[in-house]
């Protein structure tokens, strides 16, 4: 990604592709594949053999075309294996989901440990040592498939409405430096922001009215003071921010273990980086940086899969701040949804909501900072939204190197057309042109960072998904993005988009 400034603020364009075809648009493993497809209809014609050639070339067609031409993103092979896998899940009733605590059949030691659907079924919530001047116990977040060990805090952020754009870059600056910063203290593998946009649950408004309202107060002012409150309360949202922080099982395994065994030392290690990534985030214009315990974690799970339970654990901590005796926080083993149906092909029912999950497609166009708020602001009241930028900064010499790969295949490509008196298309030659500003960028010291974004938009399960999901991708492209729906994989795509559990960065697939 590169930089340019202008009357109306600093622009940003230049993404860097995942991968890049060096030859046609196909990349190494694409044209194997191809060739391997073509190869016995050019042997048989080769040899005069037509009728061979013909038996072959439906064969050969077929399979260059599930190789090659891409559907809604993903190439026609992909499709045909995630349709299978998505089939055989639903036959097995993988996919079919209820928890144990709904079912009065969990013990309490089944209640200290998550019990959670799909792609969170191996996760682990550990309490960490004792953080910071307070003595906090931090939530260890443990990823065993991916071996990462994470912490989540939650900002509390003015927003960029209200701000200039001079503010904006310092706060893009910022976080560049703080990638910068993890990318060459080498143990930080992953940073992800989480931004929901809820419906307002009126708990602390209610809390508020019944600490100060006047008992003295005429009947028709308490009549009109509550009809206006339910009219605001109603349309009113509020917006969560959360920044997880990951780190590496193979990069901290040697350090973690000079200072501890077990959960305690990699957390030791983690906490290291923390008021490291929250001096970054105050730069960035958080006014406050709350690092998770347990409980909290399993409440912004909890609520992510339920909006209503949002408004009866604000009432706790709203009793429990006026000092009445009550219980705040939600057991882990009861922070998954209480039932989940097999995912439909496209959306994912959760305790009565529906929730549909998209992929971001960076903008082939330049964009701003804050281009996009307007995705974030609800279409309808009780509409939630969300936005997760998960981002891994790459270790610079590996940047180079792959800097150095992308040149290689760029001027050999270049190189093919040019022989073969082929045209050099826009696409081509932007292609190269962002090539160029990577290795301008490298040569001045910076690093580069692998970057994925997921959204969401979640309605109770009664109301017409569909509609709200299409004016969802309608605000996308007024912001110059585009959504790419996550079909036959909604479940997975919930995690990404509406957890701050730091997940949702896929490794590079085959295509």
């Amino acid at each position: 990604m590169t930089g340019t400034t202008t009357e109306r603020g600093r622009v940003y364009s230049g993404w860097r592709r995942e991968t890049f075809g060096w030859f046609m648009g196909l990349d190494g493993i694409q044209l194997g594949l191809v060739t391997a497809a073509v190869l016995p209809v050019f042997v048989a014609g080769s040899q005069s053999d037509w009728g061979s050639a013909a038996r072959f070339t439906p064969i050969s067609a077929i399979t260059v075309a599930l190789v090659v031409v891409p559907i809604r993103g993903r190439p026609a092979a992909r499709w045909f294996f995630d349709l299978l896998m998505y089939s055989w899940g639903r036959a097995m009733g993988w996919s079919l989901w209820r928890s144990a605590a709904s079912t009065g059949t969990a013990t309490p030691k089944q209640l200290q440990s998550p019990d959670l659907p799909g792609a969170l079924a191996a996760l682990r919530l550990h309490d960490g040592p004792p953080y910071g001047p307070l003595l906090h116990r931090v939530c260890i977040i443990q990823e065993p498939k991916a071996g990462r060990w994470s912490a989540t805090a939650q900002l509390t952020h003015p927003g960029l409405g209200a701000v200039d754009h001079s503010t904006r870059d310092a706060y893009a600056n910022q976080l560049g430096s703080l990638l910068e910063a993890a990318a060459r203290g080498e143990h930080i593998s992953r940073v992800s922001i989480l931004i929901r946009t809820v419906p307002d649950d009126g708990a602390e408004r209610v809390a508020w009215v019944l600490d100060n309202v006047s008992p003295d107060a005429p009947d028709l002012a308490r009549q009109v003071a509550l009809q206006l409150e339910d009219t605001v309360v109603s349309a009113a949202v509020r917006h969560e921010v959360y920044v997880t922080i990951g780190v590496s099982e193979a990069r901290i395994r040697r350090s973690a273990a000079q200072i501890g065994k077990g959960v305690n030392g990699r957390a030791r290690v983690l906490y290291r980086h923390l008021q490291e990534v929250e001096g970054h985030l105050r730069g960035m214009g958080a006014t406050r940086v709350r690092w998770l315990h347990t409980e909290d974690v399993a409440a912004a799970i909890r609520t992510g899969y339920n909006l209503g339970e949002a408004m009866s654990l604000e009432a706790a901590r709203q009793e429990a701040a006026r000092g009445r005796p009550t219980i705040t926080g939600v057991p882990v083993g009861a922070a998954g949804p209480v039932a989940a149906p097999i995912p439909a092909p496209r959306s994912y029912t959760h305790d009565g909501y529906t929730t549909v999950s998209f992929t971001l497609l960076l903008p082939e166009l330049p964009t701003m900072v804050g281009a996009l708020a307007q995705l974030l602001a609800p279409s309808a009241p009780g509409e939630r939204r969300t936005l997760a930028l998960h981002y891994e900064p790459r270790d610079p010499a590996k940047a180079s190197r792959e800097v150095e790969q992308d040149i290689w295949r760029q001027e050999m490509a270049a190189d093919v057309r040019h022989r073969r008196g082929m045209r050099i298309g826009r696409a081509d030659q932007r292609r190269a042109g962002e090539v160029a500003a990577h290795e301008h960028q490298l040569a001045a010291g910076h690093t580069m960072v692998r970057m994925a974004g997921a959204a969401s938009v979640t309605v109770p399960a009664e109301w017409p998904v569909d509609d709200h999901a299409a004016r969802f991708e309608a605000d996308a492209r007024a912001c110059l993005f585009r959504l790419l729906r996550l079909d036959l994989a909604h479940d997975t795509g919930f995690v990404a988009a509406c957890l701050p559990l730091g997940i949702g960065l896929p490794d590079r697939g085959v295509f």
